[in-house]
């Protein structure tokens, strides 16, 4: 939280707990970096005797969760085309990771932490490829969730990860067309929380149903159908045999799934999330919202610059109210605001500290300075990155 909000009344037009009504002429209380109370502004004023702070007839509301960025790739952007398939774009990503330096990553991280914080966001799930972004991320004006990632089981470290107030480190074996089984079962084993990438492309679910795919056919030796995989109905139900949804896992792009995957997810309370434009540009096909959009732990996230054309979490939410509005109607616009806040701090497992307005929880707040007719969501959808204030 801003030193200058230390002690401090926030006070707005509306304010948007998320996870409770709207709050017209509400506030704030705000000590030491902590949300100790909520509610009308005249109230609260005569309350605790202390500074309020008016920002204006716009919203407070929390700080967007992007749940799923590779801000190290982002030296990759205007370099990487979108390949006819994915596991071509894969093979261009092996190919020319091997020549970004750690300071490239590091300036590539830098650039990112600015780009996030200007679009709102408090809190990042960052997937750490290279091992540069560490260092920026601990002392970043926000919260992380510093996925390490994992391909073979002896790039597993030995004991977790020491945490820190600021972030916490979790292993992320890369996907099951990458990751060896072993990674995958003893991650489960050995962390309370972890991370993979899952379900991205047709080709993914070709691969291990057994079906002809452009995995084996571009990378050949590189990427191979492992025995465990033997009748395993989807790359859900593969690491779910392998016990890789015991903990608090964080599933991400579950693309290309169904029914059952879902129940699989929902039985073992898995995080998903979606990262919509990062489909789009890599031409893997679109989230089912039809199923998902009722799911509690439903985050969004921007992926890289390696496989989008921005950070702004603005867009992001702009991109996936375009592709629900036609599916679900009038439902479009709370889920892509859950999505963005709630439900991206449930999919990362930190709703106790992020994603809502609550007692208890870390002041990681926004406001928009914008003109409010009668749909405050649709209000915030429209409103532009460069009227975001982020107060966290």
């Amino acid at each position: 939280m801003d030193k200058r909000y230390n002690t401090i009344i926030l006070s707005a037009k509306y304010v948007l707990p998320v996870t409770s009504p709207v709050i017209k002429y509400g506030a704030v209380y705000v000590k030491d970096g902590i949300i100790y109370d909520i509610g009308e502004t005249g109230r609260l004023a005569k309350l605790y005797k202390t500074d309020v702070l008016e920002l204006g007839k716009g919203i407070l509301m929390p700080g967007f969760i992007n749940a799923h960025t590779h801000l190290e790739l982002g030296s990759m952007q205007a370099r990487l085309d979108p390949a006819d398939d994915f596991p071509s774009w894969i093979l261009e990503i092996i190919k020319r990771r091997f020549f970004i330096t750690k300071k490239r990553a590091g300036e590539a991280v830098k650039n990112g932490i600015e780009a996030l914080i200007k679009s709102g966001v408090v809190g990042v799930g960052e997937i750490s490829t290279i091992g540069a972004d560490r260092q920026y991320m601990i002392n970043a004006p926000f919260y992380t969730v510093l996925f390490r990632e994992v391909r073979f089981l002896n790039s597993l470290i030995k004991k977790p990860y020491a945490n820190n107030p600021n972030l916490e480190e979790r292993p992320f074996p890369h996907a099951p067309y990458s990751t060896s089984p072993e990674a995958y079962i003893e991650a489960s084993k050995r962390f309370p929380a972890y991370g993979t990438h899952v379900s991205e492309s047709i080709d993914e679910n070709r691969l291990v149903t057994g079906q002809d795919n452009n995995f084996s056919r571009r990378l050949g030796p590189i990427i191979r159908r492992n025995p465990l995989m033997m009748g395993t109905r989807s790359p859900v139900d593969y690491i779910y045999r392998l016990g890789f949804l015991e903990r608090r896992t964080t599933l991400v792009h579950f693309v290309h799934v169904d029914k059952q995957d879902l129940e699989l997810a929902a039985s073992h309370d898995a995080g998903i999330v979606l990262c919509p434009r990062s489909n789009a540009y890599l031409g893997v096909g679109m989230p089912d919202i039809g199923l998902l959009h009722n799911y509690p732990r439903l985050g969004l996230g921007t992926d890289g610059l390696s496989s989008n054309y921005s950070l702004d979490m603005m867009d992001e939410i702009r991109f996936l109210y375009l592709v629900s509005r036609p599916v679900i109607k009038s439902l479009a616009e709370a889920f892509v605001i859950n999505a963005a806040t709630i439900g991206g701090a449930r999919a990362l497992f930190i709703e106790d500290r992020l994603g809502s307005i609550e007692k208890g929880k870390r002041a990681g707040l926004i406001y928009l300075d914008t003109d409010v007719a009668n749909n405050i969501c649709l209000s915030i959808i429209n409103t532009p990155s460069s009227r975001i204030k982020n107060l966290d």
